[in-house]
């Protein structure tokens, strides 16, 4: 197949250097998979490969640029075989290249763990503003949340939509609905375990007191309403942040990829699941380093 992929670039007058690139991509793929052209290959193959590139057991990782030159050439391969019927998918299509911009991790902004530790001071010091509301209530719903957020990486509608039948304690995992209606489940750390146990012993609580909250099949109600809305989870985080640094529910998700990949030694296929990413290279985008990690490592020059 490959050769006959050759004569096709050649008939398009590709120069001779191009199509040695390119072929030389295409069979390094193949060797590394140890496969042959015409075997069935999936998206998931394609993700293992990218992050063998980029996190190898031995030696440095790839350059991102050589990393899209391969997956360029995987995709205008993959893009003639099924056009051409040779093969029936095409595992090229829902994977894009890796973006390497530092003004892209820039955009990403997480929690360190003194940020986190600060913020569950914050909740537990900020006075509620309305007498209807129950202090304890409160905090130990936005406490529970501000957990899920961070220790499950959930976005912001998928906490919303968190159903209590979506928690199995027993088990210790987390069935969630996410983007395009994908299922994926996340196990619980015990840190997460204690914390949703606590906050579910005292939902029940409350629900023999409050008939929207017996009624609410969700993990998580407001005062009106027995589902805990997007925007009023969205307002209660950021009533939370600081006059120079305002928090977002996405924040929390940040960082929890950002702890998960320093947890997994930069296992980027297993955050991605964790995560929900359909594209790696999305999940690439926390191996970047922040600015105050780069200023850290520079401070920690030896000093003479």
């Amino acid at each position: 197949m490959i050769e006959e992929y050759t004569s096709k670039l050649e008939r398009e007058g590709k120069s001779p250097k191009t199509i040695i690139s390119y072929r030389n991509d295409l069979n390094r793929f193949f060797d590394e998979l140890h496969i042959f052209p015409g075997q069935f290959v999936t998206s998931t193959d394609v993700r293992k490969w990218i992050s063998a590139m980029l996190n190898p057991g031995m030696g440095k990782p790839l350059a991102i640029t050589t990393i899209n030159r391969r997956l360029n050439a995987l995709r205008s391969f993959y893009s003639w075989a099924y056009k051409s019927k040779k093969l029936q998918h095409n595992p090229m299509e829902d994977i894009q290249d890796i973006k390497s911009a530092d003004e892209e991790s820039e955009k990403i902004m997480w929690l360190t763990e003194e940020d986190f530790e600060d913020l569950l001071n914050r909740v537990r010091k900020t006075p509620v503003k309305s007498r209807a509301i129950d202090p304890e209530e409160k905090y130990r719903r936005d406490r529970a949340i501000i957990y899920l957020l961070t220790y499950a990486g959930l976005r912001v509608d998928e906490l919303s939509n968190l159903r209590i039948t979506d928690l199995d304690l027993e088990l210790r995992r987390i069935r969630i609905l996410g983007k395009g209606r994908k299922l994926r489940t996340v196990p619980m750390s015990n840190t997460l375990w204690h914390e949703l146990h606590d906050w579910l012993t005292f939902r029940a609580e409350i629900a023999n007191k409050k008939e929207i909250v017996e009624d609410s099949p969700y993990v998580f109600y407001s005062q009106r309403s027995p589902k805990f809305s997007v925007r009023g989870i969205q307002a209660m985080i950021v009533s939370y942040s600081l006059p120079k640094k305002k928090l977002t529910p996405h924040m929390f998700r940040h960082t929890f990829c950002k702890w998960m990949l320093k947890a997994t030694n930069n296992d980027i296929e297993k955050v991605r699941r964790l995560a929900g990413h359909s594209n790696i290279a999305t999940t690439a985008r926390y191996l970047k380093d922040s600015y105050s990690d780069l200023a850290d490592a520079v401070e920690a020059l030896p000093k003479f």
